[in-house]
């Protein structure tokens, strides 16, 4: 077993890009003092480093992200939020690095599947807090990259809770997660 803590929570909050994901857990962090990981910063690196869809981008990647919660892990931080755009069957190396990392530090993992209507989708990723960053912002983009990639599955071999933020703030919505947490 990894040194650290060995009840530190992690909590992974997935679904397409735009849909408020790191939104919301950046108010669950908040809330309960801990820390979040958005998985598109180890996405940006990797794609820096080895570039998008080249071979050893996705290891890469994973071991961004799994080293990052080692140490998080090490460094005896109480709960981590993770972001990440789980599509299913493209995503599964990293899941199944993920769910046995969590597994060596004894650490229960709680995952969460964001959804709302595509109307509100595409008003969140057209919004002027999106401007001047490098993620979607159009709604034709975000069009394009919900027929090619398939968001709608849970993480196998994990309990996810599905939960529709159309009708809810940010806030609503770490809170609808809080109130699932296991204690």
């Amino acid at each position: 077993m990894l040194q650290g803590i060995e009840n530190m929570k992690f909590v992974m909050i997935f679904g397409p890009s735009g849909i408020g994901k790191e939104t919301i857990a950046r108010q669950l962090a908040s809330q309960k003092d801990w820390r979040v990981f958005p998985q598109h910063l180890a996405f940006d690196i990797a794609s820096a480093v080895i570039g998008f869809g080249n071979d050893g981008f996705e290891k890469y990647q994973r071991d961004i992200c799994l080293n990052a919660l080692k140490t998080l892990h090490s460094n005896k931080v109480t709960g981590v939020v993770f972001t990440f755009c789980y599509v299913s069957k493209a995503s599964d190396y990293f899941i199944q690095g993920l769910l046995s990392l969590l597994d060596e530090m004894q650490v229960v993992g709680e995952f969460f599947r964001i959804n709302c209507e595509l109307e509100e989708h595409i008003a969140r990723v057209t919004s002027n807090g999106r401007k001047n960053t490098n993620k979607i912002q159009t709604e034709e983009y975000l069009r394009h990259y919900l027929q090619r990639f398939d968001f709608g599955e849970s993480i196998p071999n994990a309990r996810s809770y599905a939960l529709d933020t159309t009708s809810m703030t940010p806030e609503e919505s770490a809170n609808a997660i809080a109130a699932k947490l296991r204690t």
